[in-house]
Parts: C-alpha cells; structure tokens; sequence
C-alpha cells in the first residue's frame, strides 16, 4: 500500500503545487536518498557490463534520431526533443533499484559513464543544435553531478570503515528512503506543475506537441532499456535508459536555448514519476504475493 504514496505525491504536486517553493531541498534530499542506497553495494571493476556501453550509445543515438526525424517539420520542437532526450542517467535511479532489490552497481555505473561520457560531448554537440554562441564548459555540467553523488559514496565507504555497528544500523534503517523519495517526487512535480501554469498559458498546440513528443520518448527508452538489459538486468538497464537527470537538462535549457524548450524536460518529470511509481506497485504487489 505504501507505494500508492507516489501515485498520491504525483497528485498532489500537480493538483497543490505548493511544494514549488522548496525545489532547492531535491538535491540534498536526493543526497540522503543515494547515502543509502550506498551502503550495502559493492563496488568494483566486475560490474563493467558490455550492455553499459550499449545503454550510451542508444541514449546518444535516440537523442538525434529525434532531432534529425522532427527537424524538417518544426525546428523548436526538434531542439526539445533533443535537449530531452540526451539527458543521462538520473542520479536517483540506484536509488530506485535499490527499492526493487535490484543490482545498484549496475546502475550506478551506467549513472558515472553517461553522466561523464554526455558532459564532455554536449559542449560541442549543443551549440550545433541550438545555434548558439554561449560557451558551456565541462565543469559547469559535471562538477554538480559529481558533488551530488560522490559525497554520499564517500560517507557510506567511512562509516562502514569506522564503525561496523553503525553501518549495519543504518541499513536497517534504509525504509526510511522510501519516504524521502516520496516528498522527492512531491517537489519535482510540484515544480514542474507550477512552470507549466505560470510561465506556458499561450502557444497551447506547442505545448500539446511537447507534451506528446515527451510521452513519446519516455515510453520508447523505458521500453528500450528492457529489452537491453535482457533476463538478467532488465529492470537496471531499463532505469538507466529511461530514467533521466532532468535538473541538468532543465538548466541546459533555461540558460542556453529558447524558455519554452525546458517544456520537454518538466514534462519528462511528470511522466518517469508516474511510470516509476505504477512500476514500484506494481513490484511490490508482486513481491508481496511471491512471498
């Protein structure tokens, strides 16, 4: 029952969207969320997958594709399907298959090489598709990525080679991330929702269109990222595809293309919560009945 929370926390962000005024706490939140799924993963080079590699390639792929396929109807709705689809990995998705008992080091991977892999190509992709003079430089993209998830490891490593005992108490406590990810997706959609209301009353056939491309993508690299992983890391490698670090993508928009592009990646909010928390009931009601 507990996962219908996400499905109340979607709700009501776009309903109340109330909780716009403290987007700032996502990240620190999402801080929290990722310390711990840390705690109990291991972490070395047996976990570097062919299928990572794949996963890259089809997120870069996917993202041009879309741009190429939609540029000779409208040149604004190809860029944001662009600036979209090429987001990486979501740093909150080991946190995700970490709630499904998945393997983390799967994802977490998948979450340093596309985040890596995707800043150090964007600075000269970007200013082709926007047809921009603005310069964005490798540190402006990574180094956010980098603090976000890196501090969070680094705790986790020194606890556990500290003080055993504390470790093992903060695992038993790793139900409380459920919740922290609760008012998580209660944050990023009330934000979301309230971007749409106050800053896109006009232009509504543009919206409708960037509504629609979005469900679009977020369905096909959901879907596309399963049939990757295959029997042995479906769920990790259909995260990893599907879920995406919109925070980057809404800023790459917001300061060097056109307002209304940032529509593609607020409505990738709306919709990767909806799918992930109808997955998460779905894995739990499943769960359930297995045990």
């Amino acid at each position: 029952m507990k996962n219908l929370l996400l499905i109340v926390a979607i709700t009501a962000g776009i309903l109340f969207p109330y909780g716009h005024r403290f987007t700032f706490l996502i990240r620190y939140l999402l801080m929290a969320l990722l310390f711990f799924s840390f705690l109990d993963i291991k972490i070395d080079k047996n976990i570097i997958n062919i299928k990572h590699f794949i996963i890259l390639i089809s997120l870069i792929s996917a993202s041009l594709i879309s741009y190429f396929l939609i540029y000779p109807f409208d040149k604004l709705l190809a860029q944001t399907a662009f600036i979209t689809a090429i987001a990486p990995t979501a740093i909150a998705a080991p946190v995700i298959i970490s709630l499904k008992n998945g393997k983390v080091e799967f994802t977490l991977f998948s979450l340093v090489l596309t985040n890596v892999v995707i800043t150090i190509i964007l600075p000269f992709i970007l200013p082709l598709i926007i047809d921009s003079g603005n310069n964005i430089t490798f540190n402006d993209i990574l180094l956010p990525v980098l603090v976000t998830f890196t501090i969070p490891l680094i705790l986790t490593r020194l606890i556990k080679a500290i003080s055993v005992p504390l470790w093992e108490k903060l695992i038993d406590l790793k139900d409380i991330s459920f919740y922290i990810l609760v008012v998580n997706v209660y944050l990023a959609t009330s934000g979301a929702s309230n971007y749409i209301r106050n800053n896109f009353t006009s232009e509504l056939t543009l919206v409708y269109q960037i509504g629609f491309i979005t469900a679009l993508i977020c369905a096909f690299l959901f879907i596309l990222g399963w049939f990757i992983g295959g029997k042995e890391y479906a769920s990790e490698a259909s995260q990893s595809l599907g879920q995406k670090n919109n925070s980057y993508t809404i800023w790459l928009a917001i300061t060097f293309m056109n307002p209304i592009s940032v529509l593609g990646p607020v409505f990738y909010v709306l919709f990767q919560n909806t799918y992930i928390s109808l997955n998460l009931c779905f894995h739990s009601k499943k769960h359930n009945s297995s045990s």
